[in-house]
């Protein structure tokens, strides 16, 4: 408690009256505050009144703000997955009632009217499919993936095309997690296909530009950087390759270690080779157990000591990946650029020719821009090329064009010669017996029989058509579109038919079960397209085989909707799990934000208790001032001298 010293009593009045009018000041100043503080609760009012604590208080507000915003995220996230697995509920049901159509029309009890009846229901549950599939809650689409500014599904070509991302749209629920919100339309209603990946690799050359992320390394390993040794003629100097991005990189710090009159690094090929001018030895080694110059496939030694002429070492294949920037000269399989690609999606038919690409992200462009329902990709291994239907209902065919080998070049002929025959005919195959499975009439009126057990590929078809044939018939791909084309090489009379032998259906499931008359050259179907595996294929295959009467295509449809119904039961077990994790982190982040909000009473919230003694403390204090200083000021000089 404040008051005034008795050693004053023999000052000045003007100090007696400055002391005391001090400790008033600084007394109300004290009341003030501790007012303040009781009529707003709060320790501290402004950053003056405690620097530490109000920046502690900034630091927890912040931390609420963002836990907040969390909340909010989490609540939004919650919402959507709740909205996506209820509409992927109402998708079971749809496919529960398919199937038990598609049961129901098979077998005794259907004629041709009962199914086209049941086609119509069929078709309203393929509007009502695709209304499901363009659900959006808050702008946000449930299956279109991270897009979100269209409708992710349209109808085009008589089908159903998926215009969404292929991943999922994501929301951070802490602690450096994330969960997908959403489903992209290849999850949840198989809205992509897979088949046609290219089976060729690439293999592109290395040149200066190439980028060391985008190679598997001599090892296949990638390339770990570090110093490597440079001996030249003897002398060692280290050069330090951490931080070079591409291989221009790696060779111009090794030439500044080398110098042009010694020798030099090329890039070209698959790898860098060394080169040694004459009466100099150049050598590239690790240092310790680091393998920088091995991944680098140049741990190797040019010797020209003893040599008139440079001597060059090649270095090992660095496996160059593919990437949208490669350039298309610089692939080591050459591909008929001009020939073109002939796409056929269901109504939809183009050529597809690469003669202006300068790059494989060119060639991607010109895929798009062709508008055929088809996108072209680069394959995960970074090796080969991939082509993607994106319409549920049509079916893809990719061939050749009058003569050319792009398809072919790039392995990404539907009907090629390594295309399984287990693909053919939708993934039913090519049905074969015990022996002979083809028999070919000729015009001379003899028959070649073809034994087609052993076969697995297209090509091993045709060896097998032309090991029986003997020289008299035939077998090739198209030159243009797919299929197989059998030719007769014998004259006379008779018809060239093409017939299955027994139980087999060979002739059949490949094309080629056909009677050709007087022509010479037999052109099967193509039976290899493509078509995408969806809930929406599979439906519309079942209308369609309700429509035609075609039990056994209502039989496929009904089995492949079987699988779809297990489809959509692990599309929403998957948004379960996800639903769990959003609410679990829910609750530890309203348990961190309490804890957060009881920290932050703590540090700002004033102790009411506290407060009101001080208060009355500093009543006392200031009424003990006044009353000491009336009686000092009062003093007259008679008091003094007393």
């Amino acid at each position: 408690m404040s008051s005034i010293p008795s050693n004053l009593a023999r000052v000045s009045g003007n100090m007696i009256s400055s002391l005391l009018t001090s400790n008033l000041r600084r007394t109300n100043v004290d009341l003030f505050n501790v007012q303040e503080q009781i009529a707003t609760g709060l320790r501290v009012n402004r950053p003056s009144d405690d620097a530490s604590v109000v920046a502690t208080i900034n630091s927890l507000r912040r931390i609420l703000e963002q836990d907040d915003q969390k909340l909010n995220n989490l609540a939004q996230a919650q919402g959507l997955i709740d909205t996506a697995d209820f509409a992927l509920g109402d998708v079971s049901n749809m496919l529960l009632e398919a199937q038990s159509i598609a049961s129901s029309q098979v077998g005794i009890g259907s004629d041709a009217d009962t199914r086209a009846n049941q086609a119509q229901v069929i078709q309203a549950m393929l509007d009502e499919l695709l209304r499901t599939a363009n659900r959006e809650l808050n702008g946000i689409y449930l299956f279109g993936g991270e897009t979100s500014a269209d409708d992710p599904f349209v109808s085009q070509a008589g089908g159903i095309r998926y215009v969404g991302a292929r991943s999922d749209l994501v929301t951070d629920i802490g602690l450096g997690s994330t969960v997908g919100v959403n489903l992209n339309g290849a999850d949840a209603f198989g809205a992509l296909s897979a088949r046609v990946q290219g089976d060729v690799d690439l293999d592109p050359d290395i040149t200066a530009e190439t980028r060391l992320v985008d190679v598997e390394g001599a090892r296949g390993r990638g390339i770990t950087l570090g110093t490597v040794n440079v001996n030249v003629d003897g002398a060692n100097t280290q050069v330090d390759l951490r931080g070079a991005d591409t291989v221009l990189d790696v060779a111009n710090r090794l030439i500044d270690a080398i110098t042009p009159a010694n020798g030099a690094i090329i890039v070209s090929g698959s790898g860098m080779s060394i080169a040694a001018l004459p009466g100099h030895t150049i050598t590239i080694s690790d240092i310790g157990q680091s393998f920088v110059a091995a991944d680098l496939g140049i741990d190797l030694t040019a010797d020209a000591s003893a040599s008139a002429v440079p001597v060059t070492v090649a270095g090992g294949d660095l496996d160059a990946h593919v990437t949208e920037l490669t350039e298309v000269t610089a692939i080591t399989a050459p591909f008929d650029t001009a020939g073109g690609l002939k796409v056929t999606n269901g109504a939809l038919a183009t050529v597809i020719d690469f003669s202006g690409a300068a790059t494989v992200q060119d060639m991607i462009n010109q895929v798009e821009a062709a508008d055929v329902g088809v996108r072209l990709e680069i394959s995960e291994d970074h090796k080969t090329l991939r082509l993607v239907n994106e319409i549920s209902g049509t079916e893809l065919s990719v061939g050749e064009n009058a003569g050319g080998s792009t398809a072919g070049d790039l392995g990404l002929r539907t009907f090629g010669d390594n295309t399984l025959l287990s693909d053919f005919n939708f993934g039913r195959g090519v049905q074969t017996a015990t022996g002979d499975d083809i028999q070919i009439h000729l015009h001379d009126g003899t028959d070649v029989f073809v034994d087609l057990s052993a076969a697995a590929t297209v090509s091993d078809v045709v060896a097998a058509i032309n090991a029986a044939g003997g020289g008299s018939v035939t077998a090739t791909l198209a030159a243009d579109g797919n299929g197989l084309v059998v030719n007769d090489l014998t004259v006379g009379g008779d018809s060239f038919v093409i017939t299955d032998v027994g139980q087999s259906l060979a002739a059949t499931d490949l094309g080629i079960r056909k009677n050709a008359g007087a022509a010479g050259a037999l052109a099967g179907d193509d039976v290899a397209k493509e078509r995408v595996d969806s809930l929406f294929t599979h439906l519309m295959m079942l209308r369609d085989g309700l429509l035609s009467n075609d039990e056994r295509l209502i039989t496929e449809a009904g089995g492949k909707i079987s699988q779809d119904i297990n489809t959509a039961a692990s599309a929403r077990a998957q948004m379960g799990v996800r639903s769990q994790r959003v609410a679990q982190q829910v609750v530890r982040t309203e348990e961190l934000t309490l804890q957060n909000q009881s920290l932050l009473g703590e540090v700002r919230d004033a102790d009411l208790n506290e407060a009101i003694t001080r208060f009355v403390q500093l009543q006392q204090q200031l009424q003990a001032n006044l009353l000491t200083g009336q009686q000092l000021l009062n003093m007259s000089l008679l008091d003094f001298l007393r």
